[in-house]
């Protein structure tokens, strides 16, 4: 089951994300391709996490006339999490999940009935970690760090 999170509007890849990128690729002697481009497109676009079948879809659905299939999405998606553009979640046996790396590190909540994942706001994260530094000495280290348990609706 895929558990790609199309909530919220759809964003676009900004002018200094797309030069960050193309300035990555050229430092590796690498084209923007227009493959690449609407595959970023996609990734940067989601609000939420995405995987490589709805990578391909929200590709062809706006840029019908590009040539595109699965193994050029996933030979793609291995490049951008090698330059680290591109951050791959895997949880459970569901399909990978991509984000931008430029978002950050972040904590996912995942429902462990219906697969729907969200990002734990980093105040609680902040707040979790520092108690346990004051009461137990711990350092935690949770970014992009499951945790699993049920949603409202599931729970309900």
């Amino acid at each position: 089951m895929c558990t790609s999170t199309f909530a919220g509007p759809w964003q676009h890849l900004e002018q200094g994300e797309r030069v960050h990128i193309f300035a990555a690729m050229h430092a590796r002697g690498l084209h923007l391709t227009a493959q690449r481009e609407a595959i970023l497109e996609a990734i940067f676009g989601c609000p939420g996490h995405i995987c490589a079948e709805h990578i391909l879809g929200a590709v062809l659905d706006r840029r019908p006339t590009l040539r595109m299939n699965k193994t050029t999405v996933y030979r793609a998606l291995n490049l951008l999490v090698d330059m680290r553009l591109v951050r791959e979640h895997r949880v459970g046996a569901g399909p990978a999940q991509y984000e931008p790396a430029s978002r950050g590190p972040h904590t996912h909540l995942i429902c462990r009935a219906c697969g729907q994942s969200w990002n734990l706001d980093g105040d609680v994260v902040q707040g979790f970690t520092a108690s346990l530094r004051a009461r137990d000495g711990f350092e935690a280290q949770l970014e992009s760090y499951p945790i699993f348990g049920l949603c409202s609706t599931c729970r309900g």
